[in-house]
């Protein structure tokens, strides 16, 4: 097991501190490269006041889904501007966007050749700075991206530890005023990294002491988060969990991930797929791997007695998030045999704790479709 992380500067106003890292990083035309909402929103035009030293190039164009048009957009603006390094200021779309033009700047081809073939990525790339937004992805310190072909499409990873930004600037600040909807589901993606990074198998137990510490944050803080947005202390939680998960990605993740993966072909917001499959994930686990399990109970504060599953069912019912695809508005599955047999042979169940069977996964989807 090896895993390697980003520096990481993390404090209410942190993100002061991005003209002396793209300093120490020799960085002296970076892309700053973002999304219309946080425009509107103000966020990057506070990124640019917060460092008036630093020459800009200002790119608000990634959409809101991690395509590869996308990511060829963005590695192109950045060679015509005469970029020498990236600042992703956003969540997962963001920073998984990023990662892949990174690839594409230095090979000159697009992204299509590595997306599915992270043996390809074997040089070094341009230099990211990450400056989350939002507090569930965790890609600011992870090992790669996925990348959807088209906005309705599975996507397809590109993880390679060349894809670990150079430095991750966690700055609660900027997490504020993220809105109760994505406040909810990004919070239970990052519940969900550490969760399934402390259960999967690949053994690491510095990772372990992050996940069981970052699922005890987000567990106690997310709904406090999500009922006020300005709870400073919760958003700083929220903010260390996603890292804490982002670090347990490196470990592996499982089911959970699974799910999302082949039912993210829609457009449907990843985190709140997760938040969707987690109960009936963890009702297996529960059954395949108790002592772990208990584990987990432990470090989320549950009584002895208590499972998980239960625990997560309501803790996404206080969020407000959905029981099942058909309420979350899916629609009809054109072939179900098909994504129980995706989900079954996804590589995320690679580094599951048990191996699970397709007859586990076709129960698990039944009941996460509804």
């Amino acid at each position: 097991m090896q895993f390697h992380l980003p520096k990481i500067v993390f404090d209410f106003g942190a993100i002061a501190k991005l003209d002396q890292e793209l300093g120490w990083l020799g960085v002296k035309r970076p892309m700053l490269a973002s999304d219309k909402g946080l425009k509107a929103a103000g966020a990057i035009d506070h990124v640019v006041k917060s460092n008036p030293g630093v020459d800009f190039f200002v790119y608000p164009d990634v959409p809101e889904n991690p395509t590869a048009e996308g990511v060829d957009a963005a590695a192109k603006a950045y060679l015509d501007n005469h970029c020498d390094g990236f600042v992703a200021l956003g969540g997962g779309s963001v920073i998984d966007t990023v990662k892949a033009a990174a690839i594409c700047v230095v090979s000159g081809k697009p992204v299509a050749e590595y997306m599915g073939h992270p043996e390809r990525i074997n040089f070094v790339l341009a230099p990211i700075v990450t400056v989350p937004t939002t507090a569930g992805s965790g890609s600011e310190v992870s090992t790669g991206s996925g990348i959807h072909p088209t906005a309705t499409t599975r996507a397809v990873g590109t993880a390679s530890l060349m894809s670990i930004p150079r430095v991750a600037i966690c700055d609660p600040e900027l997490t504020l005023t993220l809105p109760p909807r994505l406040t909810a589901a990004t919070g239970i993606d990052a519940l969900s990294h550490c969760i399934e990074g402390f259960l999967a198998k690949t053994p690491s137990p510095f990772i372990d002491g992050f996940v069981l510490e970052g699922m005890k944050r987000a567990h106690g803080s997310v709904v406090r988060a999500y009922k006020n947005g300005n709870d400073r202390e919760a958003r700083a939680d929220m903010l260390m969990a996603a890292v804490a998960g982002g670090a347990g990605i490196h470990k592996g993740l499982g089911p959970v991930h699974a799910f999302a993966g082949v039912f993210g072909d829609r457009g449907f917001h990843h985190g709140t797929l997760v938040a969707i499959a987690m109960p009936p994930a963890m009702r297996l686990a529960e059954a395949r791997v108790p002592e772990k399990m208990r584990a987990i109970a432990d470090a989320l504060g549950l009584e002895p007695r208590s499972r998980v599953s239960d625990a997560i069912s309501a803790l996404n019912e206080k969020l407000d998030l959905p029981k099942t695809l058909s309420s979350y508005g899916y629609g009809a599955i054109a072939n179900f045999e098909e994504a129980v047999d995706s989900t079954w042979q996804n590589r995320f169940n690679l580094t599951s704790p048990y191996t699970p069977t397709r007859e586990e996964i076709a129960g698990f989807v039944k009941e996460a479709v509804g």
